[in-house]
């Protein structure tokens, strides 16, 4: 079993904002539509009494303003639940991980970096005596179409919907690009793998290319590309390992 020395937190820290959030703006939700209606009733009234149409104008001005404030309020719970499905998703790409890799294999979540104005994200580092690997891990269902090299693909879903989502393989890429740029450690290029996982169970991939058997994986066969590289000559020893963990996980704090 590998160990994990670091937990996403991340995603719960954003998750842990918009609870915080949605408690202040629900209350005040009820109170926008109860002074809108009264603003509505009293607009009635107006252009009643004084056959003219500013009351009414006034009070349209007000449900235009609570409507988008609805709106917005729609957005801030999909984004929480958004990342509900995507902290499940991390949870159990993490937890295979663990279970799954060899106890010489280091398991770092939830990474953060920057270089110079340069800021990327990793989501799971294994840090492996014959290799590193950089996961970008996606909770996306439905069917991915699209080519390995395009920088778009379509996410079809069970309700027939579809919507444009950003490649996870360039994702994945650019981020090891970034974390071989900011390596102190003397670890060759071609031991540095980028892969892009999901792990949706009702995910189907449809992702074409010649190269993305090595690119895009489902979450199991994700930890066999990694177990079969576990013969390779080894490029760290346990204790270099274990110094360039302790040197990544630095930086964090």
């Amino acid at each position: 079993m590998a160990r994990i020395l670091r937990s996403e937190t991340s995603l719960q820290r954003r998750q842990r904002a918009i609870v915080r959030e949605l408690s202040l703006r629900k209350p005040l939700r009820w109170a926008i539509w109860c002074l809108t209606i009264a603003l509505l009733v009293w607009g009635a009234c107006h252009a009643w009494r004084t056959g003219t149409w500013i009351g009414l104008v006034l009070s349209g001005f007000a449900v235009l303003c609570a409507a988008g404030y609805e709106v917005h309020l729609r957005e801030i719970v999909a984004e929480h639940r958004n990342l509900e499905g995507g902290r499940r998703g991390e949870r159990r790409m993490a937890e295979r991980l663990a279970e799954q890799l060899a106890n010489d294999h280091i398991i770092i979540n939830d990474l953060d970096f920057r270089i110079a104005h340069e800021r990327f994200q990793i989501d799971h580092l294994v840090l492996a005596p014959s290799a590193i690997y950089i996961i970008e891990s996606k909770f996306w269902a439905g069917t991915l179409s699209g080519d390995i090299r395009d920088t778009q693909w379509l996410q079809s879903r069970a309700n027939g919907r579809g919507r444009s989502v950003k490649s996870p393989v360039l994702q994945a890429e650019r981020q090891r690009r970034m974390f071989i740029a900011q390596q102190t450690t003397n670890i060759p290029d071609d031991r540095i793998y980028a892969l892009a996982v999901f792990t949706h169970p009702a995910v189907q991939l449809n992702i074409t290319g010649t190269q993305n058997q090595e690119k895009v994986f489902r979450v199991q066969d994700a930890i066999r590309f990694i177990n079969d590289r576990c013969f390779d000559p080894p490029i760290l020893t346990p204790d270099q390992l274990q110094q360039l963990a302790d040197t990544i996980i630095r930086r964090q704090a």
